[in-house]
């Protein structure tokens, strides 16, 4: 039974491995939970504590209903998770502690409260600012031990208050009070004991969560159950298909991966990042393209999707799945995708063919190609091979097709019948894909009784 927990500058993941066993995110951010859902095995339960909303667009509260409307348990607390519990616990978001107890009742209404800088994930989001509702909690204990009087704790409020919340921290604060002419003696008693009597409400409403969540997944509760109808919206479903492309984890338990640190690797290789950025570009607009014009994959689509796969992949159904990290959900989303895929490339192939020149251009590699293409045909013409045929050639369409496949693919058995191929390739008829192949090979047989290098045929 999966938790989900955001966390960041109030805890770090492993302060709250120390209290329940749960998958930790870094801070929410728009989308966030709407990948958390897409998660196999869905969680039972997402926490939301720490969110970001300053440098990124903050959590929405639509992806935190849709949450709920697919029957995932949300509980908030502290910071981030706190506001958006206030604002939605009629809809059955669980608010949890003191923090959301002040914004429910209107006693905190600034955003600003609970808001800290922070450093990067390298650093465990370090808290490099001190919330307000912090700041609130540590002069009311200076207060209740005598540490310091109330004029002097109504002093250090207004002048935190004033702050931008970044700016707020204990020196900086201390240094203004001093500054503005507030009793030395005070401050300095107070700057001694506050090592000491420092206190946080919201990491105090984090781990009071973590309790509530612990003791209610012990319960084994059944799916939430919304009571409100959840309206899909153009806006929605846009944010809907961003999202669900991207999970934030792959894989489960031990093998449990967070995403951005595989992409991470292909982003160290940037010639095939941009490859493959390209190519996700073409898959995202297929699928919105079917999706447009309705196309539904049924089961034998998505057979005949899995067939093909498997088979251009070289391996047996367990091992892809154990390679990709494909569990029952995600491989229904893949399968589902690829169906959609296949469909737009053979509903486009002609727009497609239309394209391919000014791509090469594009990508910088029809030059190569049409070198390649000039030295064939020169080799050809000094031949009498130019109108060759595979009859006249002597050479059977199946010696030909054997000899490619070991120079493109040595050591791997033919994929395939001909059909097949041909078609994978681009070409219009079998006779085409013969052609081709007979140009070639007499095109390597001449360069190399000549000595004469060949370009590589691959794309760079």
């Amino acid at each position: 039974m999966s938790v989900v927990v955001f966390c960041g500058p109030t805890i770090s993941a492993a302060e709250v491995h120390e209290q329940i066993n749960a998958i930790c995110l870094p801070p929410a951010k728009h989308g966030d939970i709407l990948r958390a859902v897409e998660m196999s095995p869905k969680p039972r339960v997402i926490a939301i504590i720490d969110g970001f909303f300053r440098t990124v667009p903050a959590v929405r509260h639509k992806e935190i209903l849709w949450a709920l409307h697919q029957g995932v348990h949300v509980f908030g607390a502290a910071s981030m998770g706190a506001l958006r519990a206030a604002e939605l616990c009629e809809f059955g978001m669980v608010g949890i502690g003191s923090i959301f107890a002040d914004y429910h009742s209107g006693l905190i209404e600034d955003d600003d409260e609970v808001a800290v800088e922070h450093g990067p994930a390298e650093l465990g989001f370090l808290p490099l600012s001190e919330a307000m509702v912090d700041i609130r909690a540590t002069l009311d204990a200076a207060l209740r031990g005598r540490v310091i009087g109330q004029e002097m704790k109504n002093h250090l409020i207004d002048l935190a208050k004033k702050l931008f919340y970044a700016d707020r921290c204990w020196p900086d604060l201390i240094s203004r009070a001093r500054t503005s002419g507030l009793d030395s003696s005070e401050l300095d008693a107070f700057e001694v004991w506050l090592p000491i009597g420092r206190a946080s409400r919201k990491r105090r409403d984090a781990l009071e969560m973590l309790a509530e969540v612990s003791n209610f997944i012990a319960a084994d509760p059944p799916p939430f159950k919304a009571n409100f109808t959840f309206e899909r919206t153009e806006v929605w479903d846009c944010d809907h298909e961003a999202a669900h492309s991207l999970p934030q984890v792959i894989g489960n338990g031990a093998n449990t991966l967070l995403v951005q640190d595989i992409l991470d690797e292909l982003r160290l290789i940037p010639g095939d990042y941009a490859r493959v950025k390209r190519e996700a570009l073409a898959r995202a607009l297929s699928i919105r393209e079917a999706r447009r014009q309705g196309i539904d994959a049924g089961p034998d689509e998505k057979e005949r999707a899995l067939r093909t796969w498997l088979r251009e992949r070289r391996a047996g159904l367990q091992r892809a799945l154990e390679d990709n990290r494909l569990g029952d959900a995600e491989l229904e989303t893949f399968l589902n995708e690829e169906a959609l895929v296949h469909w737009t490339e053979a509903a486009l192939e002609q727009v497609v063919q239309s394209n391919l020149l000014n791509t090469l251009r594009s990508r910088g590699w029809l030059a190569a190609l049409i070198e390649r293409a000039e030295a064939k045909q020169l080799a050809l013409r000094a031949l009498g091979k130019e109108g060759a045929t595979t009859q006249t050639s002597g050479i059977s369409p199946t010696a030909l097709l054997g000899w490619f496949w070991r120079q493109t693919f040595p050591g791997q058995i033919q994929m395939g019948p001909s059909e097949t191929l041909a078609q994978k390739m681009g070409f219009a008829e079998v006779s085409e894909m013969n052609r081709a192949l007979l140009r070639e090979y007499l095109f390597r047989k001449y360069s190399e009784e000549h000595c004469i290098p060949i370009r590589s045929s691959g794309l760079t």
